[in-house]
């Protein structure tokens, strides 16, 4: 791959795509008179594509990092890895969950111990549905990526990037007939289709084979129809026009079977323009300095959206200065700490080597 793309901060456009992504899930879970009365509002209120979006760009950066590891050190360092993902990942998370808690115990948010015990151990996606509870809903989508973390780098790391190629493809080629299948023999997991491990992991899957395939040269016509401009045209309009008005009309009858790899399929060639296409008018916009920063904190983003939006909906676009308030103090009070104190337990315990930035 360029050297351009070479880590979640400085690979172009992909702060651009984390933050028209988490902006689709926050104002489609807001509850606004306001924005309901905007023409065509469900162009831009479309959450569910939004997280496939998040998925698609987790997978093609994780893989890129394990790939670059890969080429340099020989070996990918799971003990490493896991290391970083945890800072990374798990103290904003529990952070969020400690603030529910708190307001659970002041009798100010009516969630369960139950609930907040599958939250916290990352199974929401197959023990709750994300109707079950709105405060922690957004869960299932931590719960899978969680899941994803624990099988994908071992699997590269033991079968390398060749045999891993087909195991992304087959679990994407795989995925419809998982959730068809699902679908007919567990009639009480109907509900959990869209979010569980054996019937979701192709959004991300696909963005694990794309970057197989950019780092392995493979197919060189499909990279070179997924530069030209009509590629991410095609996917935009696709996504808000073409998708939803399948999905609104077929329902599960449309997703099951095509909808989900449809999705995947026109997020991954935008994703591939926006890359290395950022000199195009798209990229160009997806680097604005104030797009690149709501998604360098577009994790937090996405945590404690859910606590000013659905039915906790404060006025809009009040709740979202609060949202952004929260983020905002998230990434500066523990996100970025703990990459200190990451840093820090990295050099005091493992051997200095290359590292790149997660």
């Amino acid at each position: 791959m360029k050297k351009e793309a070479g880590n979640s901060r400085s690979t172009p456009s992909l702060d651009g795509l984390r933050a028209l992504s988490v902006l689709a899930v926050i104002l489609g879970h807001t509850q606004s008179a306001l924005l309901d009365r905007i023409p065509f509002n469900a162009l831009f209120r479309n959450a569910s594509v939004g997280v496939v979006v998040f998925f698609v760009i987790s997978g093609f950066l994780i893989t890129h990092l394990l790939l670059k590891e890969l080429r340099r050190e020989k070996q990918i360092d799971l003990k490493r890895f896991y290391l970083r993902r945890s800072f990374r990942i798990f103290p904003p998370f529990y952070v969020f969950l400690l603030v529910i808690a708190i307001f659970r115990v002041l009798h100010k948010i009516p969630v369960g111990t139950g609930a907040m015990l599958v939250a916290g151990t990352y199974t929401w996606n197959y023990v709750s549905r994300s109707s079950d509870v709105w405060i922690l809903g957004h869960c299932w989508s931590l719960a899978l990526e969680e899941q994803f973390y624990l099988l994908w780098p071992a699997c590269m790391a033991f079968f390398g990037k060749q045999k891993s190629l087909w195991i992304a493809g087959t679990v994407i080629l795989l995925s419809p007939f998982s959730r068809l299948a699902t679908y007919a023999a567990f009639p009480h997991l109907r509900g959990n289709i869209g979010m569980m491990l054996h019937t979701h992991l192709d959004g991300i899957m696909t963005g694990c084979l794309l970057a197989l395939i950019v780092d392995m040269d493979l197919w060189p016509r499909f990279r070179n129809m997924a530069l030209l401009p009509v590629a991410p045209v095609a996917s935009i309009l696709f996504l808000l026009f073409l998708d939803p008005a399948a999905r609104s009309r077929w329902a599960g009858g449309y997703m099951l079977p095509i909808g989900v790899s449809l999705e995947n399929l026109a997020i991954a060639v935008l994703l591939l323009y926006a890359v290395f296409r950022h000199q195009s008018p798209l990229g160009k916009f997806l680097n604005l300095g104030p797009l690149r920063h709501l998604g360098a904190i577009s994790y937090s983003l996405y945590l404690w959206q859910q606590l000013f939006a659905g039915p906790y909906t404060r006025v809009f676009p009040l709740n979202i200065v609060f949202i952004i308030a929260c983020a905002e103090a998230s990434y500066f009070l523990v996100e970025r700490p703990s990459f200190q104190v990451r840093d820090l337990v990295q050099r005091r315990f493992m051997e200095p080597r290359f590292v790149p930035v997660v």
